[in-house]
Formats: C-alpha cells, sequence, structure tokens
C-alpha cells in the first residue's frame, strides 16, 4: 500500500475507539446533578456486553494504530527530518505509547462497571456497589492518568508546535485536530447530554491521522 492509506490506519482504528468509547462511556457511570444521584454519580446498570465489546475493539483499535503510527512516524523522519526535534520526540513518545494505551484504556474503565454491575446483582445496594467500583479504580488510577498525559497531552503539544512552527506543511487551523482539542469540544457536547464527550478523545487522534495523510504523502507544499 501506498504511504497515505497506511497512515490512515490510524484513523481507521480511531473509529474503532470512538465506537468503543461510546459502548463503554454513553448512558452508563458518570457524573450527575440529579438529586438522586449517589455521590454526584449516576450508577446506571448497562449490559456487560458492551464492556467486552469495547475491550475488543480497543485490542484491533491498538493493532491498526500501530501499523499506522509506524508509517507516519517513518515518513515525519525520513522526509521532513523530525527525528532530532524535540517537539517530534514528543509527538514519537505519545504515539508509541498509544499503541499501548488504546488496549490498556478499554480493559481498565471496561472494568469498573462490570464490578458494578456484579456488585448490584450480589447486593443490590448501590452504596455497596460503588464503594466496591471506587476500591478498584483507586488500583488503575495512577496508570491511567500517567497514560492519558503521555498520550493525549504530549502528542497535542507536539504537533501544535510542529504546525505553528512550520516544520510540517500543515495549515495552522488544523492545530485544532489533536486529542486536547477533542477533550475541550467533548466539554461541550455534554451540555447536551452527559456522555456525548465519551468519542471525541479518539475524534481527535482521528482528524490528527487524516490530516497527516492527505498533507504528508503528497508533494511538499509551503506553509499557508
Amino acid at each position: 500500500m501506498k504511504s497515505k492509506q497506511r497512515i490512515l490506519f490510524g484513523s481507521y482504528a480511531m473509529v474503532l475507539a470512538i465506537i468503543g468509547d461510546y459502548l463503554l462511556g454513553f448512558g452508563t457511570i458518570g457524573t450527575s446533578s440529579d438529586p438522586d444521584a449517589y455521590m454526584g454519580i449516576a450508577w446506571n446498570v448497562a449490559p456487560d456486553w458492551r464492556y467486552a465489546l469495547s475491550s475488543i475493539l480497543g485490542f484491533v483499535c491498538a493493532a491498526m494504530f500501530a501499523y499506522g503510527a509506524t508509517e507516519l512516524l517513518r515518513v515525519m523522519e525520513s522526509e521532513y527530518k523530525l527525528a532530532t526535534s524535540k517537539l517530534y520526540k514528543l509527538f514519537k513518545v505519545a504515539n508509541w505509547s498509544g499503541i499501548l494505551y488504546f488496549a490498556f484504556i478499554h480493559i481498565g474503565i471496561c472494568m469498573l462497571p462490570v464490578v458494578f454491575n456484579a456488585g448490584i446483582e450480589a447486593t443490590g445496594d448501590i452504596p455497596i456497589a460503588a464503594a466496591m467500583t471506587i476500591r478498584v479504580f483507586k488500583s488503575i488510577a495512577i496508570p491511567m492518568v500517567v497514560s492519558l498525559l503521555v498520550c493525549d497531552l504530549f502528542v497535542s503539544i507536539g504537533w501544535i508546535g510542529m504546525v505553528l512552527k512550520g516544520m510540517i506543511p500543515v495549515k495552522k487551523i488544523f492545530l485544532i485536530c489533536c486529542p486536547v482539542c477533542g477533550i475541550l469540544f467533548g466539554q461541550l457536547l455534554n451540555v447536551i447530554a452527559e456522555g456525548m464527550d465519551s468519542g471525541t478523545e479518539s475524534f481527535g487522534w482521528l482528524v490528527l491521522y487524516l490530516v497527516c495523510a492527505i498533507s504528508l504523502t503528497g508533494e511538499k507544499k509551503s506553509q499557508s
């Protein structure tokens, strides 16, 4: 396949991730201002198959993303000579980390509502089931937060910096095509309905890879 087609696998992977994100997040456990919410959280029971499918999609996503990321990093180093750039190194670390993160995040987070479902089934008591869920969350919170920062923050800093400095032939308007901007956009969607932000982080990765596939694999153009 051509380089463009290979890089697009990063976008294809994120389509699966978005589906998995919504299976995991929409209409399930989430913050709520409802007076009936426990500890400010709506503890909704959803079928376990949603979390199982989300986990599977996370693994497939990681494999497809690895294929696209490998080609994108090769192009950036061989065609645009970015190997020594600090901004590119942040971008590279984030992409390599993402290969593991995209599988781990689905497995790790999917554990939480399954634990809650099991607690409700066993006790019928929301506070007890919630306490079980929070205990499991504490055991995975640190690696989850670190993974999120390394992947989403590093790739966004690297991307925005490279675009602003004209290191890659991408129009400056496309600096918003990154995970952090996707997360911020998701917070606006949450005003419409809780859980609407579920796939927006992955959408940020999707458009980033789409822009790269289109802009970096043709003839080099002068920065607009």
